[in-house]
């Protein structure tokens, strides 16, 4: 399944402004794609005029009928509160429903959540390690550099340095620049020994995995 973000990538980058008219008239037919479409475009002021509101409910529609990246922006529109009111609890309970369906960008989110906390929701270290690990398991390259970050410093959960260059290379195989910099903290204070035992490590398991 394409995530929120790969799924807002190719609306946007491949948007011809003259689809508009049939979006709009299979939104309001209650297709829950064209739906999610044009809550997505009147989001970004792609093709339309920039407008929150109809931004919130054409993705209010599309998500309660089940379409899991509206979902997913949804809870990201809920949580920037830019042009509508903040409101948490609403962000929470949809990337709830999007994570618990597999969109990694809500997991990932909802681990963002779940350690920032404020307007309600309490923060929840181990729930939030629970989905950034659910996460970077499935592959996402911010999920992937936050738990490694997370496990090379040691203070919002147990320090394991071992587990935190794994997660931090991957996320770098993934893509995260951000990554670099902090796998490069972590090694400057590893002995060469330890680090090579390590690569070895992750290797053996990369291949087993194949």
């Amino acid at each position: 399944m394409p995530t929120t973000a790969e799924q807002l990538h190719n609306l946007l980058h491949r948007f011809d402004k003259s689809a508009v008219p049939a979006i709009e008239q299979a939104a309001e037919a209650g297709d829950a794609q064209a739906q999610f479409q044009l809550g997505a475009l009147y989001a970004n002021g792609k093709g339309v005029t920039q407008d929150s509101a109809q931004a919130e409910r054409w993705l209010r529609s599309a998500a309660e009928q089940g379409w899991v990246a509206a979902q997913t922006l949804l809870g990201w529109s809920y949580v920037q509160g830019d042009g509508i009111p903040r409101n948490l609890a609403e962000a929470h309970r949809w990337y709830s429903s999007a994570a618990e369906q597999g969109d990694t960008d809500a997991m990932c989110a909802l681990g963002d959540l779940y350690q920032q906390g404020g307007s309600g929701i309490e923060k929840n270290h181990p729930a939030m390690l629970h989905w950034y690990q659910q996460a970077a398991q499935a592959g996402h390259p911010k999920a992937q550099y936050l738990l490694g970050k997370l496990l090379a410093e040691g203070e919002l959960v147990a320090q394991n340095d071992e587990a935190a260059f794994q997660w931090l290379s991957l996320a770098i195989i993934s893509g995260s620049e951000a990554a670099q910099q902090e796998l490069a903290k972590l090694t400057a204070r590893i002995d060469s020994q330890t680090l090579k035992g390590w690569k070895d490590n992750m290797l053996a398991r990369m291949q087993q995995a194949h």
